[in-house]
This record gives structure tokens, C-alpha cells and sequence, in this order.
């Protein structure tokens, strides 16, 4: 029993205020300016890079590509990996990828002592000023309930403005977010990604929420970035996109919602097998 408690204060004590404040010293502040746009690299980058692989991903989704059904890639020791899953599109646009960017990655048990999962470079390098990742998730205006969704969820992130993205794949947050999907959906054509509830994304930079806090061992090597989804956006690739909003609507209907993603980006270049470390603790001021 004592060790079931000791166990779940290690988890908790990230997000209980007296702890953090006590600890406060001992962390790293990324501090962002209420006024700044937060941005480590061009918006318009950002999110050339997430369209260009969403293309990627239509593209080989749309073709009967055999390149990616049986591929050999170079592992960290210099071995050759290779895979052969015909069926699994996750597994396929990890190829897809590879090739398009140079790197991918995964998740597996993090590095640190009660880190949980934790999300890594599996193959390739990644550059510095890269996106890396996507923070998934129910999209939470400041006003609306997400009480319930909140106890014992590590994955609740808040953006500049407030607006807070519930990144859980388990749990009443999972169903939430399925409901939302096809609450929105137009007929059979799906406007945001789900398939990052499960253990093969097909959209593979949608892991992020599993990326962990930086360490005194550890520093961080990513950090956040919004980045808004312009009206113009490709209809065909929104099915990649991990993020919907709770609310069916805004005030004015006739209004077009733009669909926020996070981003992580790199701030120094990563190597394969590295894992991926972030700052949660952030001042806005």
C-alpha cells in the first residue's frame, strides 16, 4: 500500500503547485511573452513541413506503392532492420517518413527513473529547427468543461491564449475526442486523425504528448510551437491532423474555425536512438 502511494506521488508531484514552487529553482523556464508569438522557426515552415509529409502520406496511401512494402533500413549499430507488415499503414508511413524527412520515431520506456513511455529518435537524424513531433488531443476553450477529463491526466496542455489540448489516449478522454471525430465528420470523409489513440498512428508525429520533461541529465532538445491551420488547407489531408475542438461550433456558424496544432521542434540537432526531452514548466509573462 505504502508503496502504491509512493509511487503515485512520484507521478503526481509534477502537478501539485506547493512542489513545483518549492522545486522551482532546480528547473529550467522557458519564458514566453504574453505578446510573442513563440516562435522558434517561421510558421509558415512549420507547417509547410507537417503538408509536405501529409502529402507524402495521401500520395502512398493513394497508389499501390510496393516500395513500402518490404524496406530495409540501417539500425543504430549498423545492422539492417527490416520489416515486412503489408497490412499496417502506421507501419508504411513510417517508410514514407524515412524518406521524406530522414528521420522517424517511436515510443518505448523512457531513459528516466519513473518516466513512464517516452518518445525517441528510431532511425535517421533529425536537424535542428525541425519539427519532430505533434501534441494530439481534444482542443478545450478556457470555458468549457473539462473537469472530469482532467483527474489523473498528465497530457492536459496549455497554450499561450488558454486554450488547453487534452493529449490522453485512454480513458474518457479517448472517447471524448472519438465523438468529437465523428460528430464532424463530412459523410464518410473524416476532418482529423484518431488513429493516434491507438498503438499505430498513421500519422506518426502524433506521439508528442508522451515526450518527456528534461532532467538535470537530461536537457531539453525540443520545445513547443503553435502553429494555426489556415482555411486554404488541403481538405484531403485533414484526416492527419490529431486535434479537434470539444465545441460542435463557435458564436457565429458561418465563421470558419482554424484548427490549432503544437508542434515540437528540435533546438539542437538529435540522434538516432536519442530521446526526446521537452520543458513543461513555462512563465508567461
Amino acid at each position: 500500500m505504502i508503496k502504491r502511494v509512493i509511487e503515485k506521488w512520484k507521478q503526481y508531484k509534477y502537478r501539485f503547485v506547493p512542489w513545483i514552487a518549492l522545486n522551482l529553482k532546480d528547473r529550467s523556464i522557458r519564458a514566453v511573452p504574453s505578446k510573442s508569438s513563440d516562435e522558434i522557426i517561421p510558421k509558415i515552415e512549420a507547417l509547410q513541413f507537417v503538408e509536405t509529409l501529409f502529402q507524402a502520406f495521401d500520395a502512398s496511401e493513394k497508389c499501390d506503392n510496393q516500395k513500402y512494402n518490404v524496406k530495409a533500413h540501417n539500425g543504430q549499430d549498423g545492422s539492417r532492420l527490416l520489416y515486412t507488415d503489408k497490412k499496417t499503414i502506421s507501419v508504411r508511413n513510417l517508410y514514407v517518413m524515412s524518406d521524406v524527412v530522414g528521420f522517424t520515431i517511436g515510443r518505448k520506456v523512457s531513459g528516466l527513473a519513473h518516466g513512464g513511455t517516452g518518445v525517441f529518435v528510431t532511425s535517421g537524424m533529425v536537424p535542428v529547427h525541425t519539427v519532430v513531433a505533434m501534441y494530439p488531443g481534444t482542443l478545450y476553450y478556457n470555458y468549457e468543461p473539462i473537469l472530469l477529463q482532467s483527474i489523473n491526466n498528465p497530457f492536459i496542455f496549455r497554450c499561450l491564449d488558454g486554450l488547453l489540448i487534452d493529449g490522453n489516449d485512454k480513458g474518457i478522454s479517448k472517447y471524448l475526442y472519438r465523438s468529437c471525430s465523428n460528430r464532424d465528420r463530412v459523410g464518410p470523409y473524416l476532418m482529423c486523425d484518431r488513429s493516434w489513440l491507438s498503438t499505430h498512428p498513421i500519422n506518426p508525429l502524433a506521439i508528442g504528448q508522451y515526450v518527456n520533461n528534461q532532467s538535470k541529465r537530461h536537457s531539453a532538445n525540443v520545445a513547443y510551437q503553435e502553429i494555426i491551420v489556415p482555411k486554404d488547407f488541403p481538405f484531403s489531408l485533414k484526416k492527419y491532423i490529431p486535434n479537434i475542438y470539444y465545441s460542435a461550433s463557435i458564436d457565429n456558424p458561418d465563421e470558419i474555425r482554424l484548427t490549432r496544432l503544437v508542434v515540437l521542434v528540435s533546438t539542437r540537432t538529435i540522434e538516432c536512438g536519442e530521446e526526446l526531452f521537452s520543458t513543461y514548466f513555462t512563465v508567461v509573462y
